[in-house]
């Protein structure tokens, strides 16, 4: 399969990872070989059955040693595959510049193809530099590819020497090398699951206009029809950290002909700027907060969206300290008018604000650490409004230490996070009863549930298993009676078809219960890069 542009653009870090990994073992291999022989050495057996066992622990250095061998010479291959990679992808940049200047001709990445521009109002001459353009763009990306397909013929034999697989039968993309099984291709089988790459953040082309570094991504659905993505801590720079931080913000997207989204400028601004996404309500500062982070959505029928939010505090970590309230995306709002999204009027004068209840629960770097107490109001939710006019909610806590729990509310309460009714294991129980743990003693963070072609649809981050999981249940309640679909697999950095560090997991509007879009991000949080979102497209068990 031949390559395209747009994973000319991804080629250096992947490869990257893929020679980190593989490094890795080498080592494995050179300490096992180290093991072994001084294992033979420093023994004092004596006799016939002592001198077979020296020998076959040398046997086993030798062998170990070949391997580290072989693993280090793909490793530098691999490398220099690297450099050849990023060398391409600058190619490709450039010429994707090239190609937005005036006249301007599109690219299609994902096909390789142009559209130029109608010529039938140019003069002769002008249609002429549009002709001359297209035929130089068409030489360059012929070039690029053939250079990519170079490496990726170079990277087929690394990997041949690192495993011992002939370089004939790998194969001859880098998804189906680095990603085997995930081609983007035809029908996903049931339990399938393809990983698209980065859509968002570091990695991510053309990703978000001024923004470099972004997670969570979430996309939710104006009145209007307006589709909008709202990202968590978001940075100018390349990884988490660098540059100007977003804490919280709005973009515009839309989706080309393949599906992929196609994110807008920032709607709403960074750090100190008068339209912050989520304004910091008194209470919250109060509380010791300096930051707002999205916690979840609710999908209403009439085109509302209600959206949770907590107060955190950038130096203490991502503990929920200011609490969390609600906020409402309707036809009225405007998130260029400088207000940004504000708490919601509770009927009764209520407020939405609940504060943060926590408990001790030390750890050995941080013996003061505290984390949401058991039973605390949720911090974290997901919901949707079904056709029997009820709202269904899944909730847990943003800290990630507690069970799914769901509750369930009349549509024109929903806002009133005190008329909500915990599902008690029996039955929907009365507001302010304790609601019990249906995810069966597994921990949970980001979560998004959705109602999927009339079925309700639970994905995301599994805090026990390290995993993004989606399940298609038969109701709300029995969301964990149904099987786990794992979107994305955690795993050590450079582990080929792992996702480490992975979170988030939220379903893209049109999914469909064979073709379901989800949103994962990744975060290294050892080196702050990568920091993305990356769309995974997965056929989940029923």
């Amino acid at each position: 399969m031949a390559l395209t542009l747009r994973e000319l653009l991804f080629l250096p870090p992947e490869i990257a990872e893929l020679a980190r990994g593989t490094r890795e073992m080498a080592d494995n291999h050179s300490n096992s070989s180290e093991f072994y022989r001084s294992l033979a050495t420093m023994s004092t057996w004596q006799g016939q059955a002592a001198g077979a066992a020296m020998n076959s622990m040398l046997m086993i250095a030798g062998l170990h040693e070949v391997a580290s061998g072989q693993l280090k010479t793909a490793a530098a291959a691999m490398d220099r595959c690297e450099t050849d990679a990023e060398a391409v992808a600058n190619d490709v940049r450039d010429l994707l510049n090239y190609a937005a200047e005036a006249p301007g001709v599109q690219v299609n990445t994902d096909t390789n193809q142009l559209t130029p521009p109608d010529t039938t109002h140019l003069d002769a001459e002008s249609a002429q530099k549009v002709a001359d353009k297209v035929a130089d763009l068409e030489a360059r990306i012929a070039k690029a590819l053939a250079a990519g397909a170079s490496v990726d013929g170079d990277l087929a034999q690394a990997i041949a020497t690192a495993t011992g697989v002939p370089a004939g039968d790998t194969p001859t993309s880098l998804q189906d090398l680095l990603l085997p099984g995930m081609s983007d291709n035809g029908p996903l089988a049931e339990g399938e699951v393809r990983n698209l790459g980065p859509v968002a953040g570091t990695g991510a082309y053309p990703g978000i206009p001024g923004i470099g570094a972004a997670d969570l991504g979430e996309i939710i659905e104006l009145p209007n029809g307006q589709k909008i993505a709202i990202f968590g801590d978001s940075y100018t720079g390349d990884k988490q950290g660098d540059g100007t931080h977003y804490p919280s913000v709005a973009v515009p997207v839309t989706f080309d002909a393949q599906g992929r989204p196609q994110f807008g400028k920032p709607i709403t601004g960074p750090d100190g700027s008068p339209n912050v996404l989520f304004p910091l309500p008194k209470a919250v500062a109060e509380a010791g907060a300096n930051n707002a982070l999205p916690s979840g959505s609710i999908q209403m029928r009439d085109g509302r969206t209600v959206m949770m939010v907590v107060g955190t505090n950038t130096n203490e970590g991502l503990a929920p300290k200011g609490g969390s309230w609600l906020v409402e995306v309707n036809k009225g709002t405007d998130l260029s008018n400088g207000r940004g999204l504000v708490p919601v009027d509770v009927p009764g004068g209520k407020d939405s604000w609940k504060p943060w209840e926590s408990a001790p629960a030390p750890l050995p770097n941080d013996p003061n650490h505290r984390a949401s107490a058991p039973g605390s109001a949720p911090s974290q939710i997901s919901g949707f409004e079904a056709d029997d006019g009820n709202v269904y909610i899944a909730a847990d806590t943003f800290d990630r230490n507690q069970g799914v729990t769901m509750y369930r509310v009349d549509a024109d309460q929903v806002t009133d996070r005190d008329a909500w009714q915990p599902w008690t294991g029996q039955d929907w129980g009365q507001p302010g009863q304790q609601a019990v743990d249906v995810s069966r003693g597994q921990a949970f963070g980001e979560l998004s549930f959705r109602e999927v072609e009339g079925k309700p649809v639970l994905s995301g981050f599994n805090a026990t298993t390290g995993d993004v999981e989606v399940r298609v249940g038969e109701t709300p309640a029995g969301i964990f009676s149904a099987p786990a679909t794992t979107v994305a697999e955690g795993g050590r950095w450079g582990e080929v078809g792992k996702v480490p560090q992975n979170y988030g997991g939220y379903i893209m509007p049109g999914a469909t219960l064979n073709d379901m879009g989800v949103l994962v991000s990744q975060w290294n949080t050892d080196t702050g890069s990568p920091y993305t979102v990356g769309e995974f497209r997965v056929n989940p068990k029923q």
